[in-house]
């Protein structure tokens, strides 16, 4: 039979930990590809199943975060027939993004271009959108249950314990607290409030969102009575994503640009 190599290369937004965890834990590979069954003993002489048994696979050598080499084949394959596959992971953009390199030597040579694509589209571009979102995913829920439902319990499951809050015009505030406090603050000043998000940004374990928010000035705010004026403002945020759960957060308001439409003389 004649063989072939295929060789590839892509990259993530994502820490190699992330990258690494698809090919090796079962549940991230099986919520990667859409819900298809896998199975994974991720050891030297473990066996992987993947995409409801159609690749199988074992496990000849792993480095974590770093290396992966197994005996690799797609079930219309001649039977007994492997490939070794090779797959290289390097962090990038200081640790945010991933590297990988693959080298898939023993490929029958009428598959080549099957298997390339297939790795295309079973893999490179899924894990692109799983990581993605994975990544959005404690910003987003932060924006649609506190920010647009008032909802301050919810930042006690988007936060990390331990996370850290840069404000305009504060130092570095730990933990879920100042969050609250400035929740409980927004909330009890205005009333009606209508955000939207008019900009959004993914990269590595970053997510940086730029909305723009509507309210009735109902409660005082920063000393001022309430005016009954409907005002604007915007605001700047970045998260940084760590383990499911935003642990650290930079954020800029047009704090401002309020006060004066507060204060303006009409």
């Amino acid at each position: 039979m004649e063989v072939c190599t295929v060789t590839q290369d892509a990259f993530f937004a994502a820490p190699p930990r992330d990258v690494f965890r698809i090919f090796t834990d079962a549940r991230c590979h099986s919520a990667m590809s859409g819900g298809e069954h896998a199975e994974i003993d991720a050891r030297v002489g473990g066996k992987f199943s993947g995409f409801e048994g159609a690749v199988t696979a074992t496990f000849r050598e792993l480095v974590p975060e770093r290396r992966i080499v197994q005996l690799w084949r797609d079930t219309d394959w001649t039977p007994g027939h492997y490939a070794q596959l090779e797959l290289q992971f390097a962090a990038v953009n200081q640790g945010r993004g991933t590297h990988v390199h693959l080298v898939l030597a023993g490929v029958p040579a009428g598959r080549a271009a099957q298997t390339a694509n297939g790795w295309r589209d079973f893999y490179w571009v899924p894990i692109a959108e799983f990581l993605r979102d994975a990544t959005v995913r404690p910003a987003r829920r932060y924006f649609l249950e506190f920010k647009k439902r008032a909802n301050l319990g919810v930042i006690d499951e988007v936060f990390a314990e331990n996370s850290v809050s840069h404000m305009l015009g504060r130092g570095p505030l730990t933990g879920r607290e100042p969050q609250k406090t400035l929740g409980k603050l927004v909330f009890q000043a205005f009333e009606d409030i209508e955000i939207e998000v008019e900009d959004q940004i993914v990269e590595g374990d970053r997510v940086v969102e730029r909305h723009r928010s509507t309210g009735v000035h109902r409660g005082e705010f920063m000393g001022i009575a309430a005016t009954g004026r409907r005002v604007s403002w915007t605001g700047n945020h970045i998260y940084r994503i760590a383990e499911g759960r935003i642990a650290e957060a930079w954020s800029e308001v047009s704090l401002y640009d309020l006060l004066a439409q507060l204060t303006a003389t009409i």
